[in-house]
């Protein structure tokens, strides 16, 4: 992507320039950049997950690339809403997707509560010795709870944090689940 079509794409979207938004840190009021594209997606497949390449048809020349939400259809023709977080260095998350004037997939509604979600920077905690148990529990329970564990005696991680959605209804079970 050309310097001019990012600066152009970004800054109609956010109203903050391209080196702004660059510059901005985790702590220092982060502004998602919020991007609503159309266009026509193809998919291939990664070693984790699917990458949807998204062709708008205004500009046939950009390419937008994006990991497709797991579980959801792989459709030829979508509107979506697509957020980047220029302080996770760039990474782009499909956050709304529209086929035939229907909502296919919204990431800021929790799918177990059906309410919405706030980004927070993941929370890091220590579940000791039993993770397994925790992620068993998180899946079904309270899989929108905002926490990361990590081991005890096995550091504290990178100190490196990043961005997710938090549903109310699931950070209250969590909590109540450690007690």
């Amino acid at each position: 992507m050309s310097l001019f079509v990012s600066v152009l794409i970004f800054s109609s979207c956010a109203g903050k320039s391209e080196r702004e938004l660059w510059n901005t840190l985790p702590g220092k009021n982060p502004v998602p950049v919020l991007i609503k594209t159309s266009g026509k997606l193809t998919f291939q497949k990664s070693k984790d997950s699917v990458v949807a390449t998204i062709v708008c048809p205004n500009w046939p020349w950009f390419e937008m690339t994006v990991i497709w939400p797991a579980g959801n259809p792989r459709i030829g023709q979508a509107d979506m809403v697509v957020m980047e977080e220029k302080w996770l260095g760039g990474g782009r998350e499909v956050v709304r997707v529209f086929s035939s004037g229907k909502t296919i997939y919204d990431a800021s509604i929790c799918e177990k509560h059906q309410i919405p979600m706030a980004r927070v920077e993941v929370e890091n905690f220590d579940v000791g010795s039993n993770p397994a148990r925790y992620q068993v529990a998180s899946q079904k329970a309270f899989p929108n709870d905002g926490k990361d564990y990590y081991l005890s005696g096995y550091g504290c991680g990178s100190g490196l944090t990043k961005r997710v959605w938090r549903c109310p209804s699931c950070y209250e079970a969590s909590k109540r689940w450690m007690e």
